[in-house]
């Protein structure tokens, strides 16, 4: 009878896979077989979660703490505060504890003396070495305790759901499946030096050899493609494990919290990774062929009118995420960009834009989808735009005026228009005895059908000047004003 059962459950499993696969949708934990309590999946080029099972639920973390500690110690770096070759020395506290099993992994190391941070480095993410990581702290921020408050900071920063009490892991802090995902992504974009170290089966110090406690990378079978990152144990975490590959251009990053053991978690990690990239292929072929029309567009352009265009999306056989934005003229619009855009076949993006300028004759309005390798779809059309009268009046609070040379006075022009426009924005040019004045007033504005422009001239030595102002195209409005100096 429990062989009956265990086929029934094994034949179910496989139609609810295929069911899955059939409706599009992410694979559950169940049809995954894997048996840790929370899980993430993501494309580390775009952020895309690929799948999740309990990802935003906090866990202890335990030894994956050492992630966040590690990008600090990158930060400094980048800032210049430290080098590869920088000297930190081992206080008691650091000593004591690096020889203490409760701190693990116990890399003994030796109070009074230094060691660069490059060496301390590879102790905290290749044996995940407490102590050294707590000598970084010191180091960085003069105690272990404000160097936590740094991480707390550094975590809000980054936008991470996560609590820290220490920066080793060794005892309890919190974080979700998805932010350690998010904080590795991070990671690797900003240093990608990181790994360097993450990468190794193992290092040598004082003469003894540290298996990384990644096993994927040394006592397991390889992953292909694998080069880190973190994994974590504790009591109250289970087994952990930050995993990242990278196959054809294209990496995955997996996190596991709260696996049944440390070969379960390798095993868990594999199957993520495995979907992880069968994810990303799928949605890379569905980018292949993605298309965008416009299916919404008026005939004309009003200036100040609200007007739409929509862009529909098609082809799509997979639902994935790419950067979208809407363009008016080679521009990018304000407030219609989004990182993150969720594609699916059939969604439709719409462009509310109001044309507050009066200087063209046609817009030319795009809607872009930019794809993970860079490739970009485009929907775009031209519209005409309705021209304008403005029938612009306008008069001179001066028509002639006699100036003492080296005074200043100030010619004022007062503009009208029965358009009544919101706002717009006219020529002007001022010449004096017909040539054109340097550095004068070269545009008025008009708000509600008024506007004025103003020039300050000084009067050089004595004699008859003509002064001219043409206000709008083709000299819709011209004045004159007579000035003498004497």
């Amino acid at each position: 009878m429990k062989q009956k059962c265990n086929r029934l459950r094994g034949w179910l499993a496989c139609m609810l896979a295929s069911l899955m696969l059939v409706l599009g949708l992410t694979p559950t934990a169940y049809a995954l077989d894997i048996e840790a309590a929370s899980a993430f999946v993501m494309d580390a080029q775009t952020g895309e979660c690929l799948y999740e099972y309990k990802g935003d639920v906090a866990h202890v973390p335990a030894s994956m703490t050492k992630v966040l500690a590690a990008y600090i110690v990158y930060q400094e770096l980048e800032k210049g505060t430290l080098t590869w070759d920088t000297p930190v020395k081992i206080s008691h506290n650091v000593a004591v504890k690096s020889r203490d099993s409760s701190y693990p992994m116990a890399v003994p190391l030796t109070e009074g003396q230094t060691y660069s941070v490059d060496t301390l480095m590879h102790l905290i993410m290749i044996p995940s070495a407490s102590a050294s990581c707590i000598a970084m702290a010191e180091h960085i921020s003069g105690s272990e305790t404000a160097f936590v408050e740094r991480m707390n900071q550094t975590a809000d920063a980054l936008g991470l759901n996560a609590t820290y009490y220490n920066c080793h892991g060794a005892r309890v802090n919190y974080i979700t499946a998805r932010s350690q995902a998010m904080l590795t992504r991070r990671f690797i974009q900003d240093y990608p030096d990181i790994l360097r170290i993450t990468s190794k089966s193992g290092v040598s110090f004082n003469g003894r050899w540290y298996n990384n406690t990644n096993h994927m990378l040394n006592t397991m079978a390889p992953y292909e493609g694998l080069d880190g990152f973190k994994t974590g144990t504790i009591s109250e975490a289970g087994y952990c494990v930050t995993t990242t590959a990278e196959r054809n251009g294209r990496r995955v990053i997996s996190v596991v919290m709260k696996s049944t053991s440390d070969a379960q978690r390798f095993a868990d990690s594999r199957q993520l990774l495995d979907l992880g990239f069968s994810e990303i292929a799928k949605r890379d072929a569905s980018r292949q062929t993605t298309t965008l029309q416009i299916v919404q567009q008026p005939n004309v352009v009003n200036p100040f009118q609200k007007f739409q265009v929509s862009a529909q999306i098609g082809g799509v056989s997979a639902n994935y995420v790419a950067g979208a934005q809407w363009y008016v003229n080679g521009e990018a619009v304000a407030d219609y960009g989004n990182s993150y855009f969720q594609v699916t076949n059939g969604k439709t993006s719409v462009l509310d834009y109001t044309l507050d300028r009066l200087d063209t004759q046609s817009l030319n309005v795009q809607f872009c989808l930019t794809m993970a390798d860079g490739t970009v779809r485009t929907a775009q059309t031209t519209l005409p735009v309705a021209s304008v009268d403005l029938a612009l009046d306008a008069s001179l609070n001066l028509e002639r005026a006699d100036v003492y040379p080296g005074k200043t006075v100030t010619i004022t022009a007062d503009v009208t228009s029965p358009a009544a426009l919101p706002k717009v924005t006219v020529p002007v040019q001022w010449e004096l005895d017909g040539n054109v004045i340097p550095n004068a007033p070269q545009t008025v504005t008009l708000e509600n059908g008024h506007g004025q422009v103003s020039l300050d001239w000084t009067a050089p030595d004595d004699g008859k000047y003509d002064l001219t102002v043409s206000i709008g195209n083709a000299d819709e409005v011209e004045l004159e004003c007579e000035l003498r100096a004497a």
